[in-house]
């Protein structure tokens, strides 16, 4: 299903499906000149495109003036006279991502998100854990345990999406391999170095990026590089509330190990949802 991002009155909007979009063009919501955004394109463009067109969006809508003689500036609102490549230069971004600065997120929701997501998904969820112990102690094969962990956000982000419950075999998603793998190992050693260079370096890398494993789920198409460079941008603004949000993770993860280790088959992987859960929120409030 496509999730379409629309530039509506200079604000994001969304995601809307085909159908959805057709509607509001048939209403009158949008026009074909309105800027639309989907997941692997570079930038945005009109919804009148050949992108957009390839999917069908515009099949039923009536037919706009929007290619007619420009009015005179004296005559036209603003929002008439903002053009798509305005428009382009106000709302993409450098790192080709529909949004420019970070957005917030809600704690509560977030982890309330996760609890939802853990009863629709209950065996993938503890499967995931267990295997991911298991294989974490075999030297060689252990470096596949943060591609499972990539993945594991791709599967929230399906749910998330549509309803689609997790896939055991979604866990073992070689696409990307390299940086699935590498991207985690290279936060953890920069993290770390950053803890023993008198800690608050640690601190401010944790926090930068905090998302990263996130946006790899969320968006293969990045390297890990540049998923380092979105979680910077997302976190932006939200540091006080990520340390009081990794306080009540780690709090929520803690009481699941002290009930005989079994509330950790529930809390630990409930703690990475959430995580998923505030970065999403996080890119769909930003602007």
């Amino acid at each position: 299903m496509s999730q379409i991002y629309l530039n509506i009155n200079n604000e994001q909007a969304g995601p809307f499906d085909v159908a959805t979009v057709n509607q509001m063009l048939t209403d009158g919501q949008i026009t074909p000149t309105t800027l639309g955004w989907m997941q692997g394109m570079p930038n945005w463009e009109a919804i009148s495109g050949s992108t957009f067109a390839n999917l069908g969006i515009g099949s039923t809508a009536p037919s706009q003036t929007a290619t007619s003689t420009p009015t005179p500036a004296t005559s036209a609102s603003p929002q008439a006279r903002t053009n798509p490549t305005q428009q382009v230069k106000r709302t993409a971004t450098a790192t080709t991502s529909p949004q420019g600065a970070g957005g917030t997120f809600e704690i509560g929701k977030a982890i309330g998100e996760a609890f939802g997501f853990y009863k629709a998904n209950l065996i993938g969820s503890i499967g995931w854990l267990l295997v991911a112990g298991i294989i974490s102690c075999i030297p060689p094969v252990s470096l596949i345990v943060p591609l499972m962990g990539v993945n594991f956000y791709a599967c929230v982000k399906k749910f998330r999406a549509d309803g689609t419950k997790m896939s055991f075999g979604d866990l073992f998603d070689f696409s990307r391999a390299l940086d699935k793998i590498v991207g985690p190992i290279v936060v953890g050693i920069l993290i770390g170095l950053g803890f023993v260079c008198l800690i608050i370096p640690g601190i401010i890398l944790t926090l930068m990026w905090f998302f990263t494993p996130c946006v790899q789920g969320d968006r293969t198409e990045l390297s890990f590089i540049e998923a380092m460079k979105e979680s910077k941008r997302l976190t932006k603004g939200n540091w006080l509330k990520i340390i009081i949000f990794i306080i009540i993770l780690g709090l929520l993860a803690t009481a699941g190990i002290l009930l005989l280790g079994i509330g950790a088959l529930v809390t630990i992987p409930v703690v990475h949802v959430a995580l998923y859960c505030a970065y999403d929120q996080c890119k769909g409030n930003s602007a």
